[in-house]
């Protein structure tokens, strides 16, 4: 025993993990030791059966492991010549829809007690990865800040991949971009896990401009696929009331386009409550800023569905044609806060003039192939099938397949 708690001591931090592309077939795990020396990984699915070295002694060590199976849960350990840490573990993404589970949350600074009791909240719900919304330190330029940091989140980022963005509080972003190992140019960037695909903008930089290019090319591909959700997160919130209050010059540079391509969902921080807007031209804005930092006193405005002042998080689960959201009081375990988004499945309409009527009632609705009225329209549709649509002068007019 004297000997395993002499190698823990031997990390400075880590393991935590990131991923630079593929959530499916690679992840990034990176570590920091006391002293200079060689590391390696063994992993593999119920037994460590792949290692992968590194001969050179360095105190930064980071691997992107690649080949791996999809939808798996693959244990690990890294170790050098005088460090070793326990087995861990992780998710690999699926390659289609299935049932996935992460949280969001941010605003974690100053109070290392709060920050914690968030953490361990979060860390009970075992998530498949977690999405940090900025302001995860204090001071960004402050080294010891940021190793604070990964020890309150230790237990937590050594099962759970990690996707941030990045706040006013991480800035200068050196050694933000030091520690975090993130797709494309990192500043901002698209990864897709299973059928949801999230789209990280920074808020901490004058460059909106080229990231609203950015953004209208990403949804352009991505919403050419009716079967993907999409989650757009980002510090500095466009709509809130309290605090901060909104980014105005966030709302002109990217709000149009999260409308115009039917974004459901984006996640801020920033200010340091809960707060959930009502659908804005389709768009709902959630605020997560309860991680750990001073809470602020939320405002009201006439678009504020619900808000609540107290450390949190907000737990997510998506199948392939429901996103349910949940926000979670961390003092307590209590749901402060749900709702629900369903996805129209993909369908196919023909013209059916002229077909028996199931009823000659004159009214719209939607029926099932044994004539049972399922709907009042063709937009409610959430189970693959076979429907007849009768229209508002009650004729028989369309042959819907939902698949």
């Amino acid at each position: 025993m004297l000997t395993v708690f002499f190698a823990l001591i031997q990390l400075r931090l880590g393991p935590y993990m990131n991923w630079e592309d593929s959530t499916s077939t690679t992840i990034t795990i990176s570590w920091y030791s006391v002293v200079a020396d060689s590391g390696f990984i063994a992993y593999g699915v119920g037994s460590l059966t792949d290692t992968v070295w590194d001969t050179a002694s360095v105190i930064a060590h980071s691997f992107k492991l690649t080949g791996l199976t999809p939808r798996h849960r693959y244990i690990y350990k890294v170790a050098g010549s005088s460090y070793s840490t326990p087995i861990y573990s992780f998710r690999t993404a699926p390659l289609s829809a299935d049932t996935i589970r992460f949280v969001v949350y941010g605003d974690n600074r100053s109070d290392s007690a709060a920050h914690q009791m968030v953490v361990d909240a979060i860390a009970q719900q075992d998530p498949d990865f977690v999405i940090n919304t900025g302001d995860m330190v204090g001071h960004g330029n402050d080294i010891d800040d940021w190793y604070e940091f990964f020890a309150i989140e230790a237990d937590l980022l050594h099962n759970s991949p990690i996707m941030p963005t990045i706040g006013n509080h991480d800035t200068p972003s050196y050694i933000y971009r030091q520690f975090f190992h993130l797709p494309e140019n990192e500043r901002y960037y698209t990864f897709e896990y299973g059928n949801v695909v999230f789209i990280a903008l920074n808020t901490e930089t004058i460059d909106y401009s080229s990231q609203r290019t950015y953004l209208q090319q990403r949804l352009e591909e991505i919403t050419q696929d009716s079967s993907k959700w999409v989650v757009v997160y980002f510090h500095r919130p466009p709509y809130s009331a309290g605090g901060h209050g909104s980014d105005y010059d966030v709302r002109a540079a990217w709000c149009d386009i999260l409308e115009s391509y039917g974004v459901p969902i984006v996640f801020n921080g920033h200010n340091h409550f809960y707060q959930r807007s009502v659908p804005i031209n389709g768009v709902t804005y959630i605020v997560t800023g309860g991680g750990g930092a001073p809470l602020y006193t939320p405002g009201s405005a006439s678009w504020v569905a619900y808000s609540a002042s107290c450390y949190h998080y907000v737990l997510v689960t998506v199948t392939d044609t429901v996103m349910s959201i949940k926000a979670i009081r961390a003092t307590d375990g209590a749901v402060i806060d749900s709702l629900e988004f369903h996805k129209r499945l993909q369908s196919v309409e023909e013209d059916v003039h002229g077909l028996p009527l199931p009823s000659q009632k004159p009214t719209p609705a939607v029926f099932d192939v044994t004539g049972r009225v399922v709907a009042r329209d063709t937009s409610s549709l959430a189970k693959p099938g076979v429907y007849l649509w009768r229209g508002k002068d009650g004729t028989l007019r369309k042959l819907i397949i939902v698949k």
